[in-house]
């Protein structure tokens, strides 16, 4: 069963029905997937309060990131609600903001991540310091959006990808393999079970 008809009427409703997050579910499987922007924390909240969000036990994430605000919001909210997360790193890519979502989950599945840290790989989990607008117009690095990064890693008990957030400049992306998210404690585990 799908559940974005609900999602699509919050994005009409708060005037941001482009580049809004998506979420499905198929069972006890969400999916949440798309940027991360303002408002974003609201509609995951109201989905995860609905009788279909409170069925849900797993959070499958493949986002670009986005906004840290409503990132933070989100992880303590996939906390709240005791939610297993994952990233397939066959098929899902999860950067910058996303990693603190996936942080959040009490147990965190990174699955078919067996390259090497550093790839030039589009999928799996991927880190970067953070960027905001720049008065010339365009995005530059953010010290105040870095620190906010970490923050979320260490308020979910994950201070170890703090450590990466600093591997790629602000526009390009550090890919960590498996074993990495393993050795750090950003995945707890490699397989589906």
């Amino acid at each position: 069963m799908r559940v974005v008809f609900g999602v699509m009427m919050l994005c009409l409703i708060s005037g941001q029905a482009a580049h809004a997050i998506e979420i499905s579910q198929n069972g006890s499987t969400a999916t949440l997937s798309g940027p991360i922007r303002d408002g974003d924390q609201f509609r995951l909240r109201e989905f995860l309060a609905t009788p279909e969000g409170r069925q849900v036990k797993m959070l499958r994430l493949t986002s670009p990131g986005g906004r840290v605000f409503p990132a933070r919001e989100m992880a303590r909210d996939i906390r709240s609600a005791g939610l297993v997360t994952i990233v397939d790193a066959s098929r899902d890519s999860c950067n910058s903001a996303c990693t603190g979502l996936f942080a959040a989950g009490v147990r965190r599945l990174y699955l078919n991540a067996g390259f090497e840290d550093g790839a030039a790989v589009k999928t799996g989990l991927g880190f970067h310091e953070g960027n905001a607008p720049q008065q010339s117009g365009g995005r530059g690095y953010s010290g105040p959006a870095t620190a906010d990064m970490n923050n979320i890693y260490y308020e979910m008990g994950v201070p170890g990808a703090a450590s990466l957030i600093t591997k790629a400049t602000y526009n390009r992306m550090y890919k960590i393999s498996g074993q990495t998210a393993l050795s750090l404690g950003i995945a707890t585990s490699l397989s589906a079970r």
